[in-house]
């Protein structure tokens, strides 16, 4: 594939298209409609969203769900890594405060495991979730944001059921600086045997850039990182038999490669955060970019974005396989909703065909196969091809979704890997602590006997 063809810079067409797109935004028929008849009129209903940018993108819509209905939204915003504590806590009352609430996807089998989600196949069933065209959802984004119950407990099978929808979903990407590999020559790395060597010259040749930026601070950010790598390598973090195996060649060739990353990186990635990575693609103070396809809005940013027409995008590297994470949000409906028959009507709206295209317009990243095969969605926004292959790789297993998983990823993983990467504990060492750890978890949850 000749990544440098998969974004130019912005043509004349482009533009005009990408103005009266956003133009038509502001017209009422450029939203889909809500009935206008709701049986719901006069209730108010309340939402929790993370503090991102794809969400804030969902709060300007809300006002013409409002205006056509009669409902009113209020909507709180909490820091996402501050979420799962508060849910847990509101969620659990006979009657709670939240009729609708934003969750990582990771978060679903706890949640189900403490019947505090509703099942959103029985809600269909009762014809008050409306869900159109189901198939059109992106598969791997439905199946990792709220099916329940199949294979692992998490995966899409016979007996899986449906407890939330894709919002904010995504699977990873590289992206890379077309200046920049134009001016030394170079092609954005299809595998990690090109893209391990290709740090050290790009430090040679760049002096003051970081030749791929990348997240590593102590907690989920390095285990998110070491699980972009470690999927690569063929790596599963428990087999079929629910046997934890992170300490193995997999694991060991993640955190070398984290290493490589942080030793070429001026300071370092193990202070870094998600939103320090996108910052320093989008500033452009680094040359590659290897992580969550939001990256797609962050660089398309006419605001924030300092690299809008010097971006291109690329298949995630193959290491022994080619593979993409799933993940971020979902949409779901506590199981003590004040008003559920009036959040069920807004999350059929939020999720139909024509928002989808409406949010891709505004620069949000889409849920569904056609709007990414949208033709004049493709000319605005080009990497949607690159983006189509990538979801043909993406792992609806890229980590274990179990109610375990929020203490692996952030205590037992988020320590030893950071550690690892440090240099005050070897890789070997660290993942044998690490699988012995979880082994320990695994006992106490009663899963292993």
């Amino acid at each position: 594939m000749n990544a440098f063809k998969q974004r130019t810079p912005l043509s004349i067409r482009r533009r005009q298209i990408l103005a009266s797109s956003l133009a038509a935004l502001a017209m009422p028929q450029a939203l889909a409609t809500p009935s206008a008849h709701s049986a719901e009129t006069g209730k108010t209903l309340r939402l929790m969203f993370p503090e991102l940018p794809y969400f804030d993108l969902l709060k300007t819509l809300l006002k013409k769900f409002s205006d056509s209905t009669g409902i009113r939204i209020e909507v709180d915003v909490v820091p996402y890594l501050e979420m799962r504590k508060l849910q847990l806590k509101e969620l659990k009352p006979a009657k709670g405060r939240y009729d609708l609430i934003a969750m990582l996807a990771a978060w679903k089998t706890e949640y189900v495991s403490q019947n505090m989600l509703a099942d959103l196949g029985k809600e269909q069933l009762a014809g008050r979730l409306k869900l159109e065209d189901q198939d059109d959802i992106v598969p791997a984004y439905l199946t990792v944001a709220g099916k329940v119950g199949g294979p692992r407990g998490y995966l899409q099978g016979r007996s899986a059921r449906l407890y939330a929808l894709p919002a904010g979903s995504e699977t990873s990407i590289l992206a890379y600086r077309t200046d920049i590999f134009r001016k030394h020559g170079l092609k954005p790395p299809a595998s990690y045997d090109e893209l391990l060597p290709l740090l050290g010259a790009l430090k040679k040749s760049e002096p003051g850039m970081q030749p791929l930026c990348s997240r590593g601070q102590r907690g989920h950010h390095i285990t998110h990182a070491w699980l972009l790598h470690f999927n690569s390598f063929g790596g599963e973090v428990f087999d079929s038999r629910g046997h934890c195996q992170v300490h193995g060649l997999a694991g060991i060739k993640a955190i070398e490669v984290l290493k490589t990353i942080h030793a070429t990186s001026s300071g370092g990635i193990l202070g870094n955060s998600y939103s320090d990575m996108c910052n320093a693609f989008i500033c452009g103070d680094a040359a590659m970019y290897l992580d969550s396809s939001n990256i797609l809005s962050l660089v398309n940013d006419q605001v924030k974005s300092l690299v809008q027409d010097k971006v291109a995008y690329a298949l995630h590297p193959r290491g022994t396989v080619y593979s993409s994470e799933t993940g971020g949000f979902a949409l779901a409906l506590p199981k003590n909703a004040p008003c559920p028959s009036a959040a069920m009507e807004l999350l059929s709206w939020l999720t139909t065909r024509q928002m989808d295209k409406t949010i891709a317009r505004k620069g949000g990243i889409p849920i569904r196969t056609s709007t990414m095969r949208d033709v004049e969605l493709q000319i605005i926004y080009p990497e949607y091809s690159v983006l189509s292959k990538q979801l043909e790789y993406a792992n609806p297993n890229w980590r274990p979704i179990i109610p375990e998983w929020a203490v692996i990823d952030e205590q037992i993983l988020g320590t030893l890997l950071h550690d690892a990467v440090a240099g005050i504990i070897t890789p070997a060492a660290a993942l044998e602590q690490a699988q012995d750890r979880i082994a320990e978890l695994m006992r106490k949850s009663g899963r292993y006997r």
